[in-house]
């Protein structure tokens, strides 16, 4: 098959939809597929063969985000000449608008993926934000109604969906794992990097550094359990707009040794950070899968996350991590039960590696492929 993909981010920005669409479209070319990718330029983006890149704007709220100009010249030449089968669109805003017109022209299935609660993102418009989170509301789930195929990335999105009388076919196919790759790190190179002792305990986090992460409320209960735990430290493994705000309250607090921001790591030395660590710790309250949390569970790390959306369809709280209440006291008491029984810890690693298997990379790709085969052969009907 010939695929297109369409996105509002791509390489070198960094985001789960980012990394979700350059591991399906490996995944697919190496099972045989063709897939092109239509995507903004960014200042530092460089050539790749298969992807197409549309003028782009910065935006004023959004360190590193740019929006696409949905505009290219001979546009509709260049996609015919493709010879595509199906068009899979990443986003419903610009790209998704471009995509379907697309799709209709070329009378093409039109698939879309469901990422994340959009409505969740819009303390970044700089105004009239309540008007902006029922338009976006009204504009993403109008857009479901218009595809051939929704897919969402976890159970709980395709309820909600549901739910929203959304009647549009959906499938569930969560962002799978690159098992192989995990299999290759390094369980050993994070403790010699930052010259931890044998005693020292070492949580995770890794993701977006963005107020929508939930981080302040991280910070504040691992700050809390260090005032009585001197061997304990926390890695930040990401970037964001909030950064430095964050920086500035750990200097605050004097944890800045114990606090470790790591800034953006390349994604193949990120699994060294998973695999040396001790606990992984997810705050978000707003997660659709949370694929990080899947990426831990493959390295063996027991997660502490909230039970809440996408966390809540992949942990199975009590057997390869704890699921607590979005308050201090259920996290705060969740994370320490874990720092205190390495065997607890050692049983749930066990069973986490166990999930992170059934929910593989090439599973995943093969589920995506069965659903554009019944769509093309519909088309054809």
């Amino acid at each position: 098959m010939r695929i297109a993909f369409f996105s509002e981010s791509y390489f070198p920005y960094i985001s789960g939809v980012v990394r979700s669409i350059d591991l399906f479209s490996r995944e697919l070319r190496r099972r045989g597929h063709e897939v092109y990718i239509f995507a903004p330029d960014y200042h530092n983006s460089r050539k790749e063969d298969f992807v197409y890149r549309f003028p782009s704007v910065p935006t004023p709220n959004a360190p590193g985000f740019r929006l696409p100009i949905p505009y290219m010249p001979k546009l509709t030449e260049t996609i015919s000449n493709l010879d595509l089968d199906i068009i899979h669109t990443h986003s419903p805003f610009l790209m998704g608008r471009l995509s379907s017109a697309m799709a209709k022209k070329l009378n093409l299935p039109l698939v879309f993926t469901y990422h994340t609660k959009y409505e969740q993102y819009v303390h970044y418009v700089p105004f009239a934000r309540k008007t902006a989170r029922r338009v976006t509301i009204r504009l993403t789930r109008d857009f479901c109604q218009k595809v051939d195929a929704v897919i969402t990335p976890s159970e709980y999105m395709y309820k909600i969906l549901e739910r929203e009388g959304i009647t549009t076919p959906m499938e569930v196919i969560p962002t799978g794992v690159e098992l192989e790759k995990f299999a290759a790190g390094s369980r050993s190179w994070l403790r010699r990097r930052y010259r931890f002792q044998p005693q020292d305990q070492i949580l995770l986090y890794v993701g977006r550094l963005g107020e929508e992460k939930n981080l302040p409320f991280l910070l504040e209960v691992v700050r809390e359990i260090m005032l009585r735990q001197p061997d304990l430290y926390l890695l930040l493994v990401g970037g964001g707009p909030d950064e430095e705000e964050f920086r500035r309250l750990v200097d605050e607090w004097d944890l800045e040794h114990r606090i470790i921001f790591t800034g953006l790591v390349n994604p193949r030395k990120v699994i060294d950070y998973y695999l040396g660590a001790d606990i992984f710790v997810f705050p978000s309250v707003i997660e659709t899968q949370g694929l990080v949390i899947l990426e831990a569970m493959a390295a063996g790390l027991p997660v502490v996350a909230m039970n809440r959306e996408g966390p809540s369809s992949v942990v199975n709280s009590g057997e390869d991590g704890i699921l607590v209440q979005p308050n201090k006291d259920s996290f705060k008491q969740g994370l320490q039960d874990l720092l205190q029984d390495p065997g607890r810890r050692e049983e749930m690693a066990v069973q986490a590696r166990k999930k992170a298997a059934a929910l593989s990379s090439v599973e995943m790709a093969a589920r995506l492929e069965t659903l554009y085969q019944e769509l093309l052969a519909a088309k054809q009907t």
